[in-house]
């Protein structure tokens, strides 16, 4: 694309690993990840407002700093569309957050052309939680983030499975009781294990990021029990950096892990809170080597179309169509 004719983007969208790439393309707008300060990211939104004329099209984190930039876009004129990105929503638990947060989703939606969601379900579920139309929610795949670090893959005797968001590791531990195994667990949760007893080999505690890697690297399967009935899938992040490891992986899941795994063949996937179906999966696993062992091979090439750089790409291409619909962005 020449310089005449390329598309003016600004983001607060900051990924390190295709810094190169994703910043060539971009303009920057600096800030602190979950910042949380109201009027702090009150005075950035209306700086970024101020500028906004430079620009075709914005590429937001749905955070509070995106929020707010096109919450005051709705009453302005001049509108530049808004990608929005990262869009984890909840069902609200009250009938009047529920009636909030449709009033807010509606006004952004003045501005914001598409809300990018990472598992194909939230397209309709969010449109029917929030009523909104279908055609304002796009599913991009989400990517793996392991781009810029070193890990040895191994094969240990042990279960690894982590995280903290959604996780069911009650699931887990009564899946794996009985069977011939360790199984390492990486949570910062306090009531992880809600109150079962813990079978003899299985530890769960908090770790750093870097030890998560590494005990993700050493172990013979990924286990990764979500919990169902959320409003939005969770774990991609989890399961794909498995998977780009080479790592054959049991994921428990009612909806999106089935965008990214073909069940049986380059990872498994069972019902949320099934301990006989998780039970069954690994120890298939445990009993036949050799197909764990392709399984985790065709993962690992599975996950070349994971890549934080496709991702950023279809993101790319997602603002710079928007731009285009846009008219030059103005509106």
């Amino acid at each position: 694309m020449s310089s005449e004719s390329r598309i003016r983007i600004l983001t607060d969208v900051e990924e390190p690993r295709v810094a190169d790439f994703w910043h060539q393309e971009t303009d920057l707008w600096p800030k602190k990840r979950n910042d949380r300060r109201f009027f702090h990211n009150l005075f950035q939104a209306s700086k970024i407002l101020r500028i906004r004329h430079r620009y075709d099209v914005m590429v937001f984190d749905s955070e509070m700093l995106g929020n707010m930039v096109a919450l005051l876009s709705a009453f302005i004129p001049r509108r530049v569309p808004i990608l929005m990105i990262d869009c984890l929503w909840y069902e609200p638990r009250s009938r009047l957050k529920l009636w909030l947060k449709r009033l807010q989703f509606r006004l952004q939606a003045r501005t914001v052309r598409k809300f990018v969601v990472w598992a194909s379900h939230e397209v309709k579920d969010y449109a029917r939680m929030f009523q909104l139309p279908e055609e304002k929610f796009e599913y991009i795949p989400f990517h793996h983030t392991l781009e810029g670090f070193d890990f040895v893959a191994g094969n240990g005797d042990y279960i690894f499975s982590g995280g903290d968001g959604n996780r069911d590791y009650r699931c887990l531990i009564d899946a794996v009781r009985g069977l011939d195994v360790k199984v390492r667990i990486a949570t910062r949760l306090r009531d992880w294990n809600e109150g079962a007893d813990i079978p003899p080999g299985v530890e769960a505690g908090g770790v750093t990021p870097e030890d998560f890697r590494k005990l993700m690297a050493g172990a013979k399967m990924v286990v990764l029990p979500m919990r169902g009935g959320f409003l939005h899938s969770g774990g991609q992040q989890t399961f794909l950096n498995a998977m780009a490891m080479g790592k054959p992986v049991v994921v428990a899941d009612d909806k999106g892990a089935r965008d990214y795994i073909d069940s049986g063949n380059d990872g498994i996937v069972v019902p949320s809170g099934d301990v006989e179906a998780m039970r069954s999966a690994i120890k298939s696993l445990l009993d036949d080597p050799e197909y764990a062992h392709q399984m985790g091979a065709r993962a690992r090439e599975a996950c070349e179309k994971y890549s934080t750089t496709v991702c950023m790409q279809r993101v790319l291409a997602s603002a710079e169509e928007i731009a285009g619909h846009g008219g030059g962005g103005k509106t």
